[in-house]
């Protein structure tokens, strides 16, 4: 019995089903509307000039999917929409957490924004208002004075929730800048601020929830890339015991993605 054509179709079968496990699309967002002050109402916090971003509507969008396979070696594409309805106070820059370990090799085909580091990015006058520092990517926007901004990158990281901060474009307006970031206050009205792993003062530190990706959000955390890459998947797994199987299967040997004999 030639059992190739079975194993062929079998390979074609955990393909499609590979497609299907796989197909994963989160999509979420968060929201702060004015006016001020920002409240636990409201899902970011919004800080600055009274006339500007606290008195506009803000919004924090995001949409993870690994169905897009334009960069096959990483299979998770993120894409973030920050946008206010003023018409004052464009965007300087937008930080969105990652774990530590992360790199410039674990993300591309970067489009909408500028990569301008990844590390440890810390509270300083350059970020005003951040509760914490936080290791992430700083985006910055390939023009100035936007409103909204959209930008979409790959990784071969997967997603798990987090944590993100902007800031306004241009100087301070008398002593505010314009700044936002996703609310993070707990039961009793206290600010948790951001996981910084360098602070030893746990009181004022943020625990990012644990829980699976999902759509909405998590206790006002937004959706990000992990520092793990993931393991193969069972679809995946399967593939490798057809390819075993081949082998033993008349001295013929198939590797998936390749050819011979």
């Amino acid at each position: 019995m030639n059992r190739l054509p079975v194993v062929l179709a079998l390979s074609a079968m955990i393909l499609g089903c590979a497609a299907a496990v796989n197909a994963d699309v989160y999509s979420g967002s968060l929201a702060y509307s004015s006016p001020a002050p920002f409240d636990s109402d409201d899902e970011l916090a919004v800080i600055g000039q009274p006339t500007q971003w606290p008195s506009y509507n803000v919004t924090m969008h995001w949409t993870v999917t690994d169905e897009d396979t334009s960069f096959p070696s990483f299979p998770w594409k993120y894409t973030y929409t920050f946008s206010h309805d003023g018409s004052q106070a464009g965007f300087s820059h937008i930080i969105i957490e990652t774990s530590d370990g992360f790199t410039e090799d674990d993300i591309t085909g970067l489009t909408g924004a500028s990569v301008a580091s990844i590390g440890l990015q810390n509270v300083s006058s350059g970020n005003p208002h951040m509760p914490e520092n936080v290791t992430g990517i700083r985006f910055n926007p390939l023009s100035s004075g936007l409103f909204s901004m959209t930008w979409s990158f790959w990784s071969d990281r997967a997603p798990v929730w987090g944590d993100f901060y902007a800031r306004c474009g241009g100087g301070p307006v008398g002593d505010l800048v314009n700044s936002a970031y996703n609310y993070n206050e707990d039961d009793l009205g206290v600010e948790r601020g951001f996981l910084d792993p360098n602070d030893d003062n746990s009181l004022l530190d943020d625990v990012d929830p644990v829980a699976m990706p999902s759509n909405g959000s998590v206790d006002f955390h937004i959706l990000r890339p992990d520092s793990v890459v993931p393991e193969p998947s069972t679809p995946v797994l399967l593939l490798m015991g057809v390819g075993l199987l081949l082998r033993r299967s008349r001295g013929i040997i198939v590797v998936v993605g390749r050819s011979g004999t």
